[in-house]
């Protein structure tokens, strides 16, 4: 279906663009082989904020009603920032780690596959 609009550009300003947040940004992120959790998580937090320190108070917990999360060791993962290889490092900044606004950040925890090694 042809969408019409009325006048000479479409200018709209979106509600979820990076000078709304103060300062934060938007990130996304997904746990691979644990899909407990449909889709992937959205978080809002400051950039200068260390990565050790966003995963460790704000992802973790998020994630320990699954019963693979006590045993998870960030350091242990492989990682994929924007669906690329990306090895990130956990003493610096949200920022310093190449993370931007509405970021996509993928990681797989080997030998941890999931409720039952099903994936879930």
């Amino acid at each position: 279906m042809s969408v019409k609009h009325l006048g000479p550009a479409y200018e709209y300003p979106s509600a979820n663009r990076e000078e709304a947040y103060g300062g934060d940004i938007n990130f996304y992120i997904r746990w691979e082989r644990h899909l407990m959790f449909a889709c992937p998580a959205a978080y809002r937090a400051p950039v200068a904020m260390p990565l050790s320190e966003f995963l460790e108070h704000m992802l973790k917990p998020d994630y320990a009603a699954h019963p693979d999360a006590a045993r998870l060791d960030f350091s242990r993962c492989v990682w994929k920032l924007d669906r690329a290889p990306w090895q990130p490092d956990f003493a610096r900044s949200i920022a310093d780690n190449g993370i931007g606004h509405m970021s996509y950040i993928e990681f797989a925890s080997p030998g941890l596959d999931g409720l039952h090694g099903h994936g879930y």
